[in-house]
């Protein structure tokens, strides 16, 4: 028979094991010193790096930008205002204009030229009409439309082409709405 009492008065390790297993914890260790030592170096750097850039930017920051000569702000304003012209332009609406015009022109009234002031904002308009009567109700019908305001009678003629063809050759100014 075998017993298996252990008549010893201490317990005994194995020594190697424990060697082993402390070794493989100093080394991993020592493997997260190095990498935490190249982790705070980078860091350390990318700081510097961030100092010197909000350093060379606050110094751009209070720096005065250069100024900008007579010629070439003359030079952006006459630009400037050359596209604000094309803009303005474009933004009056010549169909909604030219329908009001329509609905404002009785029987009898043709439209033969339309010549706009840019600079007055004045429309020159000339046409015929077949009498003074139909004139007269052209005007009172550009001032009663709300749309078109001063309408003055610059000139009319009575033109007389043939026996059979009559009429009054006109020229009104007015000014449109804006819209």
């Amino acid at each position: 028979m075998r017993f298996t009492i252990n008549l010893a008065t201490r317990t005994f390790f194995d020594q190697r094991w424990v060697n082993r297993i402390f070794t493989i914890i100093i080394v991993v260790l020592a493997a997260l010193l190095v990498w935490n030592f190249f982790r705070f170096s980078w860091n350390l750097g990318e700081m510097r790096r961030f100092d010197a850039e909000t350093i060379a930017a606050e110094k751009r920051l209070k720096s005065t930008p250069p100024g900008i000569s007579e010629q070439d702000h003359s030079r952006i304003k006459a630009g400037a205002t050359y596209f604000n012209d094309i803009i303005k332009r474009k933004t009056f609406g010549w169909l909604a204009f030219l329908e009001q015009l329509e609905n404002a022109a009785p029987d009898g009234v043709a439209v033969s030229l339309l010549s706009p002031d840019k600079a007055s904002g004045i429309i020159k308009i000339e046409g015929w009409a077949r009498n003074f009567r139909d004139l007269e109700a052209y005007l009172d019908m550009l001032e009663d439309s709300g749309n078109f305001h001063d309408v003055l009678l610059l000139s009319h003629a009575n033109v007389e082409l043939w026996e059979h063809a009559k009429g009054v050759r006109f020229s009104v100014s007015c000014r449109v709405k804006e819209q």
